[in-house]
């Protein structure tokens, strides 16, 4: 039995040592150099350790595969992102005696290329900053942005075309219509120096006139000064070349036979143009402006007005209500010439000369001759009432509310229809567009249309301002939930 054991034993001995050599082909080849190792005469007790691979001598890993690397981070200044053309950054002065495959400050490198150790071309001068301007279009918030304007449509006035003219219309002089719708033809100017007055405001270009008026103007100014003692008159507003309504101040003034006179006597000297524009007129009304000031509206001033209203050609003179109730004060007892002068707003610092329709005139319309009353009493009263000065504060701004369509203002088709021809003669016509023609009904229709428009858009918006309003806003769910939580039934 036991030399049965052996014999098996010495079988599978003689099986090992037979096979050994074939088995040998099947080891790795880092087993293989242990094997080698330990026939060279390492110890029995020494433990197989795997050397690492060598990366010079072992195989590339395909490109789609992450190469080992390291990341750090640099004591200096961070650079800005990189772009398509941003450069390396610059390598360090002791980059080149780094040991291989250490990394460089600042930089990525790959412990798999031996290149990584080799120093970098140093960073370029960083280029400026560009800045580029971009367009944001901001949505207007409902309720938040101020409401649009009203528009209207364009209405173009009688003012407008009588207004362009620069030169008379070369026609017979003629007076058409009445003061205040009318226009000129054959005006004539008033010289802008006399002998005894200077015209003023000489850009506004109003110094024309029916020739009736101007032949009278140079008379009155010559007698004032020789019988009166009237230093000279300084003459305002009498018309525009072809008359018309005016753009700005006067209602009347429209047919030449009408201009205004300053109350401020006329300096020595010959005025500048300048001076023209920018001396001031002295008002005659004291502080409370319900009196004359003693001190400017002397015993000159009521000659001067007196001898203006003596003229048969004179129909009115137009002065504030003060002035007149001065003038009732020191006539005495020849009051004739007071009936002629009537209180109106403003004119306290001149006086309108008005005169009849010159006889021959067809197309004037005259105006009623004054009653023969000295206007001295009642109704000198009640004009002095209608111009008291306001006491206290002005009044305050009127509140933003619906918008209001615009007067209306006098149209051509308000006009006589000589007119037209007045404008449209010479060698410098004035154009007469379609629309200058429209009548005032049809004024009236486009305006209202407009106004309902408006207001349409008025009351979108106030609705829109109110649901925008902090107390609107306040009940908004998404700031106050709990007020707003829906009620449900109590289970219980």
């Amino acid at each position: 039995m036991r030399a049965a054991r052996v014999l098996a034993l010495a079988v599978v001995c003689a099986s090992a040592a037979i096979g050994l050599p074939s088995l040998v082909g099947f080891i790795q080849p880092s087993q293989a150099e242990s094997a080698q190792g330990a026939a060279s005469g390492q110890s029995d007790d020494a433990i197989d350790v795997p050397s690492a691979p060598d990366p010079s001598k072992g195989s590339t890993l395909p490109a789609f595969v992450a190469q080992p690397q390291a990341l750090t981070q640099s004591d200096s200044e961070p650079s800005e992102p990189p772009g398509d053309d941003a450069e390396a950054p610059a390598a360090p002065a002791d980059a080149s005696s780094s040991a291989s495959g250490t990394t460089t400050t600042g930089s990525v490198s790959d412990k798999s290329d031996p290149a990584s150790a080799a120093p970098v071309p140093a960073q370029s001068a960083k280029k400026p900053p560009v800045s580029i301007k971009v367009k944001i279009k901001v949505e207007p918030i409902p309720g938040l942005t101020s409401p649009k304007k009203p528009t209207w449509p364009t209405i173009i006035g009688a003012k407008s075309l009588f207004g362009e003219a620069k030169k008379p219309a070369p026609m017979a002089a003629r007076s058409i219509g009445s003061y205040s719708r009318g226009c000129l033809a054959g005006g004539v100017p008033l010289p802008i120096d006399g002998p005894a007055w200077q015209e003023m405001r000489l850009s506004r270009n109003r110094n024309w006139g029916n020739p009736v008026l101007i032949a009278l103007i140079e008379r009155f100014a010559k007698d004032a000064q020789k019988l009166d003692g009237w230093p000279g008159l300084l003459v305002g507003d009498i018309a525009q070349p072809r008359g018309g309504p005016m753009v700005t101040g006067h209602a009347s003034h429209q047919i030449g036979l009408d201009a205004d006179f300053w109350l401020t006597p006329m300096p020595k000297k010959r005025l500048t143009r300048k001076e023209r524009e920018t001396l001031n007129a002295t008002s005659m009304l004291d502080d409370t402006g319900l009196k004359v000031d003693p001190k400017v509206f002397t015993s000159k001033q009521v000659a001067l007005i007196k001898r203006a209203a003596s003229y048969p050609e004179v129909e009115r003179i137009f002065v504030h209500p003060a002035i007149k109730k001065a003038l009732c004060e020191v006539a005495g007892t020849d009051r004739k010439w007071l009936g002629k002068v009537r209180p109106w707003y403003g004119h306290y610092y001149h006086f309108h000369m008005r005169i009849k329709c010159p006889p021959g005139s067809s197309g004037c319309t005259p105006q009623a001759p004054p009653t023969g009353d000295d206007g001295c009493g009642k109704e000198v009263t009640q004009w002095l009432a209608k111009v008291i000065p306001a006491k206290g504060p002005p009044p305050a701004p009127r509140p933003p509310g619906p918008p209001r369509a615009p007067s209306p203002p006098i149209m051509l088709a308000d006009l006589p229809k000589e007119c037209q021809v007045v404008l449209a003669s010479g060698p410098d016509p004035i154009k007469i567009p379609p629309a200058a023609l429209m009548t005032r009904v049809q004024v009236k229709k486009a305006l209202a249309k407009a106004a309902a428009v408006n207001m349409a858009l008025y009351k979108a918006s106030t609705a829109a301002s109110a649901k925008g309003s902090p107390a609107e806003l306040a009940k908004s769910p998404a700031l106050r939930p709990h007020m707003h939580k829906a009620e449900t039934a109590d289970p219980k």
